[in-house]
């Protein structure tokens, strides 16, 4: 009888291994269970997968060097090559309270934006083309080099407002 409670726990450790293989669903292979020759089960490891080396995974080949592949920088940009662009619309955004400073040297593409009565407009100290009309609702750009220090107005003809102040410095 001494042996009952210790078959018993035997038993149960069996079913509880045996239900634990089985109700694995991995690829892996469970222990298993053997009785030795006394009848006793016995558990016998699992099998295990051999490592896996280094030596054994494939080496990607690598492609062959190509110059053309290697990002070159550009060369810097000198920053009077850039135009710097100022838009007014008249009645919008113009105001003789309004400056845009531009540096010295520097590229200057100004558009007038003329939502009114046709009107001309000119910009002192610069040379923008007069007698270029701008009509009712249309725009004109006017791009020029900003060679001169100081402060300068854009005005119109007609109403003689002031639409901005061009300082260059």
């Amino acid at each position: 009888m001494t042996n009952s409670p210790r078959r018993l726990g035997l038993t149960v450790l069996t079913l509880a291994l045996l239900s634990a293989g089985c109700g694995d669903s991995n690829d892996q292979a469970s222990p298993t269970v053997a009785d030795d020759a006394a009848g006793a089960p016995t558990v016998a490891p699992a099998a295990t997968q051999p490592p896996v080396l280094s030596s054994d995974i494939p080496l990607q080949t690598i492609p062959p060097y190509d110059s053309g592949d290697i990002p070159v920088p550009l060369p810097p940009v000198d920053s009077s090559d850039v135009p710097i662009i100022i838009t007014v619309t008249v009645g919008v955004d113009s105001s003789a309270d309004r400056v845009e400073t531009v540096p010295l040297g520097s590229t200057v593409s100004l558009t007038v934006v003329n939502p009114g009565a046709d009107d001309e407009f000119h910009l002192h100290g610069f040379e923008l083309g007069d007698d270029q009309v701008i009509p009712a609702g249309q725009s004109q750009t006017f791009t020029f080099a900003a060679d001169r220090q100081g402060e300068f107005e854009l005005e119109s003809h007609e109403t003689t407002d002031i639409l901005l102040t061009l300082k260059v410095g």
